[in-house]
């Protein structure tokens, strides 16, 4: 590839991370994990801000609401669970499925939270916990939940092969969009909200048009399932995620892969791309976060370790260090806004 990337690793959770979003200013991320705690990370120190307990099993998924306090999960206990992101604390619990529940995701407009179920709901909530729909019309588990841009369509994806596209007002179905043979790990809209981006069990990825149902583009490069993908803030690369433990980024006109990250230890399950472009933060089933970086100066990328290293050497040792020191709020210069972008 062109760019130059390179990454910093630590241990992120006792087991599994399955599950990862970022702040809306991109200065930390929440990861869920198997060990079955949702956990914030501060980026430019590396070290834990918060550890989130109140789950019964693996927790699956999380997601940032715009504001970048409320925090949702979900997990085995098929419980959605809402966190104040800032303070660490719990807000509201919610049991709307009867199985365990894969994705969860913040309607770009804050008003509404959705989830998806291993039994094949999909729900849809008040970011106060109240449930506006209960949406049957999968016959396999939904793995993943995505909002449309103008937050009016709820697009569901699952094992059954099948996107189905829902009016969030009604709850009606308004579209479908059927993947042959090949189960849907994980969706993603475009930022015109005209396509998705369907990662699937068969390790393909491809890019769909919504009007027509037509398969625009399709890369089958992955050896295993393709768990995440996530477009770059630009729209003009794609990074996807796989059990082959590689990423790989793509060039979303052409299909053309840029470039493949190696290393991990075991399964990528997710990713996400600073506000910026310039870093994509992995999660894994080796428990680690990856923070990759591009075109960096030694000097910055120097910083940026050493203080990942101290981090998690500090906790390590049993300190505090998220009580010892605050995080600096996104825009206030340092090493934070030379590395993302905001000074």
């Amino acid at each position: 590839m062109s760019d130059t990337w390179r990454f910093v690793a630590r241990p992120g959770a006792t087991d599994t991370i399955y599950g990862l979003d970022l702040s809306p200013d991109g200065g930390r991320v929440a990861t869920a994990s198997w060990d079955s705690a949702v956990r914030v990370m501060d980026l430019q120190e590396g070290r834990t801000l918060h550890t989130l307990n109140g789950h019964e099993g693996r927790v699956y998924s999380v997601a940032f609401h715009p504001d970048g306090r409320l925090l949702a999960s979900g997990g085995t206990d098929a419980v959605v669970r809402v966190w104040d992101s800032l303070e660490g604390r719990a807000l509201w619990s919610q049991s709307g499925h009867t199985s365990l529940i894969y994705g969860v995701d913040f309607q770009p407009q804050g008003d509404l939270l959705a989830s998806g179920s291993e039994d094949g709901t999909v729900a849809i909530w008040t970011v106060q916990g109240e449930r506006v729909h209960h949406i049957e019309g999968h016959n396999q588990y939904v793995q993943g939940v995505a909002f449309s841009p103008d937050g009016r369509l709820l697009a569901s994806g699952s094992r059954d092969c099948n996107l189905i596209l829902w009016d969030v007002r009604s709850g009606a179905e308004v579209g479908r969009v059927a993947v042959v043979h090949n189960g849907i790990n994980s969706v993603r809209f475009t930022g015109d909200g005209k396509r998705v981006l369907l990662t699937n069990v068969d390790g393909s990825v491809g890019i769909w048009d919504l009007a027509s149902g037509t398969l625009l583009m399709e890369r089958n490069e992955h050896r295993y399932p393709v768990w995440s993908a996530v477009f770059s803030p630009d729209g003009g690369t794609f990074a996807t995620a796989s059990a082959d433990r590689t990423v790989c980024l793509w060039d979303t006109a052409s299909g053309t892969q840029l470039g493949r990250f190696t290393g991990f230890g075991a399964d990528v399950y997710s990713l996400e791309y600073t506000p910026d472009g310039r870093f994509l933060v992995c999660g894994s089933a080796d428990k680690t976060i990856r923070l990759w970086g591009r075109d960096l100066s030694d000097a910055d990328w120097q910083s940026l370790t050493g203080r990942w290293a101290a981090s998690e050497e500090a906790e390590r040792a049993g300190l505090a260090p998220a009580a010892a020191k605050p995080a600096p709020a996104a825009g206030q210069g340092g090493i934070f806004g030379r590395l993302f972008g905001r000074r």
